[in-house]
């Protein structure tokens, strides 16, 4: 039973520094990047961060450790979603008809 536990220990030890020290860094780092290309206001921001962490965190899932290729990754990623699906901001109103009660018909 001792064993089992060491072994348990000794893979615990590898994953917590990618996942408390390498994916956290790559995260910063990208979402950096992300702020320096193109000012984006908070909301923006949060929404990056958050598809950042869940890409990010699912490369290292798959066995990704490189800091570079995380951030990499993580950057292409949100560029994607950027160009299939945008990244709206709370802050702007939307331009369908409609969907503003300034633009609805009185």
């Amino acid at each position: 039973m001792t064993l089992v536990r060491r072994r348990k220990a000794a893979q615990q030890t590898v994953t917590e520094p990618v996942e408390l020290v390498v994916a956290p860094a790559a995260i910063d780092r990208a979402l950096h990047v992300f702020e320096q290309l193109q000012p984006h206001d908070t909301s923006v921001i949060l929404q990056a961060r958050k598809i950042l962490t869940t890409h990010i965190f699912g490369m290292v899932d798959q066995g990704e450790l490189d800091e570079k290729k995380l951030i990499a990754g993580g950057l292409a990623h949100l560029k994607a979603v950027e160009r299939e699906h945008g990244i709206k901001s709370a802050h702007v109103p939307s331009k369908k008809p409609g969907k503003n009660k300034s633009s609805s018909p009185v």
